[in-house]
């Protein structure tokens, strides 16, 4: 859901600008988006969700590595006063707790969270993690391009030393993946449920080689001012977003409620008065997540049914008739006839 949600303008902009500076024609790109220069002029305004991903449409369609491309030169600048906040804190995992802070200044869906966990070997871990909207997800180059925005501003911040013990990204892999070796030093997973970064989470309380923790301070308030001046994003919108992250979980309406910090009956009400329903949100992030994992030819039917929270494939079989009048194998059959 797109209508009325706004995005940073420095985020198209940074875009962009990134695109002349590696020769792709940026005139032709941002006239497919709809947005005018001086729609992005000022670095602080805001501009219309639905033309950012006319945008990324439009980019996504130049190259395989344009994403990988972009976001190894966006960097800060893509976040607005955002980025000199982050830019200036004292420890990386100061920078990162105010990236998660201040997320919605820019969008949330193309700032990722910070989690702190254990991992594998016993050792605490942070990953960086990003749950696309399906229409987002999709086309593959943004989550490439956020996941590299990331990987290119840690090392920039914390030193060349800094590496990724693991990447992962929603999307089928590609036909070559030598370019992600190249940036990130290791190969990535593809075909997961969100976008990742892992890392040592030593690296949090590495100081911030780009320090200036008053002048931090003092943008922070700026951010705060900018973020306070924003509407308050929909219950309709906020509950899609924790569905997202919870499919492979327990999505029930109490759990969502929970994590909005609010009861299950007001979550109820807030989405009648929405003009949906808990079961209808859940419905539709199934159906639009399912889509994803199946154009991933590595990925059995029987997978994506677990990965969109289906315990029996037979009853995600007959959820996705539902949704498209087909199966999941004659949907990937007709994708692949057509070229898609």
């Amino acid at each position: 859901m797109t209508a009325g949600r706004t995005v940073l303008a420095a985020l198209p902009r940074a875009m962009l600008d990134a695109l002349a500076d590696l020769g792709h024609d940026a005139d032709t790109c941002l006239a497919a988006s709809g947005l005018t220069a001086h729609d992005l002029a000022e670095l602080d305004a805001r501009v219309p969700l639905a033309r950012h991903l006319r945008l990324w449409e439009a980019i996504a369609r130049i190259n395989p590595t344009i994403g990988l491309d972009l976001g190894a030169r966006i960097g800060l600048r893509a976040l607005g006063v955002l980025g000199f906040v982050v830019e200036h804190r004292a420890t990386i995992g100061e920078a990162l707790r105010d990236l998660e802070r201040f997320r919605r200044l820019v969008l949330e869906d193309a700032v990722p969270r910070l989690v702190v966990r254990r991992g594998r070997n016993g050792r605490a871990e942070a990953a960086l993690i990003q749950t696309l909207p399906a229409s987002v997800a999709r086309l593959g180059r943004p989550a490439e391009a956020q996941v590299a925005t990331s990987f290119t501003t840690l090392r920039a911040l914390a030193g060349d030393e800094f590496r990724a013990l693991a990447i992962s990204f929603p999307h089928p892999a590609p036909g070559s993946i030598a370019p992600y070796r190249a940036l990130f030093g290791l190969e990535p997973t593809f075909g997961a449920t969100h976008a990742e970064l892992v890392f040592d989470a030593r690296w949090l309380t590495c100081t911030n080689r780009r320090a200036n923790p008053a002048l931090a301070d003092y943008l922070a308030k700026h951010a705060a001012t900018l973020a306070a001046n924003l509407e308050d994003p929909s219950w309709v919108d906020r509950a899609k977003r924790v569905l997202a992250d919870t499919l492979t979980g327990d999505p029930t309406p109490s759990r969502v409620a929970r994590t909005l910090g609010t009861s299950t009956r007001t979550l109820q009400r807030r989405l009648t008065e929405g003009g949906t329903s808990f079961a209808a949100l859940l419905d539709e992030a199934r159906h639009e997540r399912a889509l994803v994992l199946l154009a991933d030819p590595n990925k059995t039917a029987s997978e994506v049914a677990r990965a969109v929270g289906f315990q029996e494939p037979a009853t995600f079989f007959r959820a996705f008739r539902r949704w498209t009048g087909l199966t999941p194998s004659e949907h990937r059959a007709g994708k692949n006839s057509t070229g898609a």
